[in-house]
């Protein structure tokens, strides 16, 4: 039982990146009391994809809480579309030596299994509390909830892209350009010949680039589907031909329709904003006594929209990171917190910053019909390519200078005129 004088954590925010950051802080800082607050009750739906990849996986895994994905459904591979009709297929779960093994999620149960096993770790949970601002003291922060006020020794701000705790701060949103939309629906979809309750299908559209679509499959031919598009991009397409968000998502629906997939009683349809870590969103602020994370950062992923793993890793990595500083005696509170934030910001963006940068690169190049039917016949004709495209939509993979390099040559082969394709391929 933490005592009087034992750390005061607030977490902001009760999804995957704020659960796991107070079951983390719970590790490793026992004595501190940890609170987290939600302005929802749970169970409550989130506008996702419900997508959790490998990276995802691995960080629950780490926490103890494997068995918490039993119930879910696991899809076995990745299939990518591009322009063209091409597609690029990953067999999983284990492929080239990789294990690609992930789960569709529905956040209105996963949210609350996971707040579950927080209240089991320890935590106090608050659920239909609001953040309402915070003030610095010097030492900390006095924080108002829902009319009361509370001082924290730390505030994590765990509470989504419109997150309230980083208006507080004073950082700024991201900009639009490093915004996508997305509108996500619930439906039945299913297909004569492709097996779509194992796959997870992204698919880029060659007459709506950059427009995206995905379709992530549940049990008995249900699935998540949807579109993300860059939101300068959609006020384009709304200024040049009148195209609104549902407009795109239906047009979607009708592209996999021409593919021969059939898609019926679509429900629960809604629309999120996604800033990626292009924006590269501060996490935290001079003289205030609090850390953002997960979609609050914008730490999203360019390329594939996913933002689960990414928030549940930060909130891993600043526990642990606190928690090497209070075992080697080093205060992280009071005057120490700024050099502790400091410190675990940049190790964050060591990790991560290569990765992010790829992502984007890949998707300002998927933008382009002529790179995307290129990028996709590359990925399509290696099976390395494609796990490795499959680990930079859901984990942490970075190519390096030779993955790079191999990815540009098996890019550029299918541009070579044939009798030079075979002089290189030693033919």
């Amino acid at each position: 039982m933490a005592g009087d004088d034992a750390p005061r954590i607030l977490v902001v925010g009760g999804g995957p990146t704020g659960a796991a950051t107070a079951i983390a802080l719970r590790r490793e800082l026992p004595g501190a009391h940890v609170t987290l607050v939600d302005k929802a009750t749970f169970p409550r739906d989130k506008t996702c994809g419900d997508g959790l990849g490998p990276g995802a996986r691995r960080v629950l895994d780490g926490l103890g809480l494997t068995g918490l994905l039993e119930q879910f459904h696991m899809p076995m591979s990745v299939a990518i579309s591009g322009p063209g009709g091409v597609e690029a297929v990953a067999r999983g779960p284990i492929m080239e030596g990789r294990d690609l093994a992930g789960y569709v999620t529905p956040r209105l149960a996963l949210d609350e299994l996971l707040l579950t096993a927080v209240r089991e770790r320890g935590a106090e949970v608050h659920e239909g509390v609001a953040f309402e601002g915070m003030t610095p003291t010097g030492v900390g922060e006095l924080v108002t909830l829902s009319g009361r006020e509370e001082v924290f020794d730390l505030v994590v701000g765990a509470d989504g892209a419109y997150s309230g705790v980083r208006r507080a701060m004073g950082v700024e949103r991201p900009a639009m350009r490093h915004t996508h939309i997305a509108m996500r629906a619930y439906g039945t979809v299913t297909h004569p010949d492709k097996p779509v309750s194992d796959t997870l299908r992204f698919d880029f559209l060659e007459t709506l680039l950059p427009v995206y679509g995905w379709v992530f499959p549940l049990p008995d031919d249900g699935a998540n589907l949807g579109v993300g598009i860059p939101v300068d991009h959609l006020k384009r397409q709304t200024a040049r031909h009148g195209r609104t968000l549902r407009d795109l998502f239906d047009l979607y629906v009708e592209d996999l329709e021409r593919r021969g997939f059939a898609v019926s009683g679509l429900e629960r349809v809604a629309a999120h904003q996604l800033p990626h870590a292009a924006a590269r969103t501060p996490m935290t602020a001079r003289g205030r006594s609090a850390v953002l994370l997960g979609d609050a950062a914008a730490t999203i992923n360019p390329l594939s929209g996913e933002g689960i793993f990414y928030g549940m890793a930060a909130g891993v990595q600043l526990a642990e990171h606190l928690g090497t500083l209070d075992r080697v005696g080093e205060t992280w509170r009071g005057d120490g917190l700024a050099a502790a934030l400091t410190g675990f910001e940049r190790a964050h963006r060591r990790r991560f910053g290569r990765h992010y940068r790829e992502c984007y690169l890949a998707q300002q190049l998927m933008r382009s019909r002529f790179w995307a039917g290129i990028a996709t016949r590359a990925v399509a004709a290696s099976d390395d390519a494609m796990a490795h495209v499959a680990l930079m939509l859901f984990d942490e993979q970075s190519a390096g200078s030779r993955g790079l390099v191999r990815l540009a040559a098996n890019s550029l082969r299918p541009l070579l005129p044939g009798r030079e394709r075979a002089v290189r391929a030693g033919r």
